[in-house]
């Protein structure tokens, strides 16, 4: 991770996590986050085993419900997929906390009072904030140069959008914990869904700091009730060097 670009918003946090040899506990990522963390890291407890009638769906048996509600992430003991959870909730903790609500509002109206099952099929609001956790990568741009990166996402040029990056105009962040996984993990080339993010000044030129502002803008747009609502309309971007790759100090 501290070798590899394509990980540089999660630096920080990674940090303390320097020196474990083997597997940090789910208490250790708790520790990580500190006493006044807006929520807490607990190991996942097992599934109940259904015995008889199911009662009804309680909103915090669900995960979304659970953080919003009660305020704590099930978290799996050596899961990559939930450890960079955490290093972005460490990083990005007003947007993720911002979607977590967001996440738990929909539960709210999707669910049915005293319904026994969840509905066979979910919102496009849902679909679109859980592309957005797993699966999405921010562009934050200065505002001058937010027409040429939506016209190079307009037109799935990635070239385009990148070539703006090496202007040092934009920078890409990912922001999906899945998507760090899998570049964790190796394999093929990953996509990611993008979101722009306009800054009404020049960006920061430290990396911290660029963190920063992209999460108080993505916490921003989170607030839009209509924002990420439409999945059909989102863009994707490969997730490689040349995006992240250049114009962050430390």
């Amino acid at each position: 991770m501290e070798r590899s670009p394509l990980f540089w918003p999660l630096r920080a946090a990674a940090s303390a996590f320097t020196g474990f040899e083997s597997w940090p506990s789910v208490d250790d990522y708790d520790r990580a986050a500190g006493e006044e963390f807006p929520v807490r890291f607990r190991e996942q407890p097992p599934r109940p085993r259904r015995r008889g009638r199911r009662g009804p769906v309680e909103i915090t048996s669900l995960y979304e419900g659970r953080i919003h509600l009660e305020g704590w992430i099930p978290t799996r003991p050596a899961s990559w997929h939930d450890f960079f959870n955490l290093l972005v909730w460490l990083s990005f903790p007003r947007a993720k906390r911002q979607l977590s609500a967001r996440q738990a509002g929909t539960l709210a109206q999707w669910v049915t009072p005293g319904a026994r099952g969840l509905p066979g099929r979910r919102t496009r609001e849902q679909d679109g904030l859980a592309i957005l956790d797993e699966g999405g990568m921010l562009l934050l741009v200065e505002e001058a140069a937010a027409p040429e990166i939506q016209a190079g996402l307009d037109a799935r040029q990635g070239d385009a959008v990148a070539d703006v990056i090496a202007t040092g105009r934009a920078v890409a962040l990912v922001f999906g914990h899945a998507v760090y996984e899998q570049l964790a993990l190796g394999g093929p080339l990953v996509r990611a869904m993008t979101h722009t993010l306009s800054s009404t000044g020049p960006l920061p030129a430290n990396a911290e700091a660029r963190v920063a502002l992209a999460d108080q803008l993505l916490q921003a747009a989170l607030r839009q009730p209509e924002s990420f609502c439409d999945p059909a309309s989102f863009r994707s971007l490969p997730v490689d060097e040349r995006l992240l790759g250049g114009h962050v100090s430390a």
